[in-house]
């Protein structure tokens, strides 16, 4: 039976208060389903298979969720980011400037030289251009910037006498400024030039060696031919090892452990008696032959392993290229050209940038999905309501119809049951009841005294 509306409007009215009202949901709770309903209606089976599969999608969405996180937190790392590669395209070239054959050749052509007592040079540049298929994103980037240190050592002969004892035969420059600080100072560069007088040709040796913004360190032979890699990070090496001790069971028991003489109970606080350093670790490796050719012990903890690998490590090398200074051209641009691999440094707020755009979307993907499921959701369960309702018709009109007499006795019980916890917890009160036949039978004098306080506004 539903509910009396009461005549004043603002009854229902919630009441204004300075904090948000707490959200109610109208949509129905109890959403269980009777078992004897599944008998009356055979559909029903299809809503209980639904629910079998939702609880299965739900338990693989929170495994995938897990998997999801898992894999973010290790794509996130900056090990497991692939860094941005291009080609270095580097430049070796001089020109020559008022030689003797140049100035020749333009009294020939009839052309009257500039300044006939200029002397004669030469100037070597190295350049270099970064080439990468965004080519918008890498215009700022400057030569320098992929190289650690650059060196030109210009050789001596017997036609520049000069150069033999002097120190501007060798040209250095070294990357030692952080970023900021070279943009700061303008230390950033395109090119690199040298300019000498003369007019004889002159050998010169160019190191370059670039940046390497990896972890990753060169092997030695032996350690490469172990490995097969020509380079490895410390971690990774370590691992290496790790995997190949587990594979040929080579852990040992630490036998100083397993043969400790008893010693009397008193002396164990004695601080004369000290535990030497990794007494605790319980386990040693075994070398075999392949490992004792590579480590050159006979066995050993892995704790120690980090220095026992730190041969097998060596520094990158520079690029060597040997070039001579031609003074019969004006220009040998283009003579010698160099690509070398480089790769960028990682940019991790890009990264998670591009991590963080690619969550939102997935959010917003799943919220629109959530809010779908709810509409669905709340029809079901509205569904629900309507057909336990039906049920409950059908079961009251059922049981009318198969004994009347009896199911009136018993819903009057229930009923007087029913009003007396909605009354009280003490049940009926003679002198209510009495009072209630009374306004009942005098219903016109009732009317007449109401009347009358509402005129004088005692009610």
């Amino acid at each position: 039976m539903p509910p009396m509306q009461s005549s004043n409007q603002n009854i229902n009215k919630p009441r204004q208060t300075s904090s948000a009202a707490p959200a109610v949901s109208y949509t129905p709770t109890d959403t269980t389903i009777p078992p004897s309903l599944y008998e009356k209606v055979p559909n029903l089976q299809q809503y209980k298979d639904l629910l079998k599969a939702e609880r299965e999608v739900d338990l693989l969405i929170s495994r995938k969720a897990l998997d999801f996180q898992a894999i973010q937190q290790k794509t996130i790392h900056p090990s497991n980011i692939k860094s941005e590669t291009g080609i270095l395209r580097v430049f070796i070239y001089n020109t020559s400037e008022n030689q003797p054959w140049q100035k020749q050749l333009l009294q020939e052509q009839g052309i009257p030289s500039l300044d006939p007592s200029a002397e004669s040079t030469w100037t070597l540049r190295v350049e270099g251009k970064f080439l990468s298929d965004n080519d918008n994103e890498n215009e700022s980037l400057k030569f320098s910037s992929f190289l650690s240190a650059i060196s030109i050592d210009i050789i001596p002969n017997d036609d520049y006498p000069g150069l033999q004892n002097s120190q501007s035969n060798i040209i250095e420059w070294r990357n030692d400024l952080e970023e900021s600080a070279r943009k700061l100072n303008g230390a950033n560069f395109d090119g690199l030039d040298i300019k000498r007088n003369g007019i004889f040709n002159i050998k010169c040796k160019i190191a370059m060696l670039t940046k390497s913004h990896s972890v990753s360190l060169k092997l030695s032979d032996e350690m490469a031919q172990f490995t097969g890699k020509l380079e490895s990070s410390q971690q990774e090496l370590i691992y290496l090892i790790w995997q190949y001790v587990l594979y040929k069971n080579l852990i040992r028991k630490n036998e100083v452990l397993t043969k400790v003489p008893a010693v009397p109970t008193n002396l164990m606080n004695d601080p004369s008696i000290s535990q030497e350093e990794g007494d605790d670790d319980v386990t040693i490796v075994q070398s075999d032959d392949v490992l004792k050719k590579l480590l050159n012990v006979d066995r050993f903890k892995f704790s120690d392993l980090y220095k026992l690998l730190q041969p097998h490590f060596k520094p990158r090398e520079p690029i060597i290229i040997d070039y001579e200074v031609n003074t019969r051209k004006s220009s040998t641009l283009g003579e010698v050209v160099l690509d070398i691999p480089v790769e960028l440094p990682l940019n991790l707020s890009s990264v998670q940038k591009e991590l963080l755009d690619f969550n939102k979307a997935a959010f917003e993907n799943l919220t629109k999905a959530d809010t779908l499921i709810q509409k669905l959701n709340a029809r079901i369960s509205l569904g629900i309501v309507s057909l336990q309702n039906t049920n409950l018709r059908e079961k009251f009109y059922r049981d009318l119809s198969d004994d009347p007499v009896t199911f009136i006795e018993k819903w009057l019980v229930t009923q007087a049951e029913t009003l007396k916890s909605l009354k009280s917890d003490e049940g009926y009160d003679e002198e209510v009841v009495r009072r209630a036949q009374y306004f009942e039978d005098n219903e016109r004098i009732v009317k007449d005294k109401i009347d009358l306080l509402l005129g004088a506004s005692r009610i």
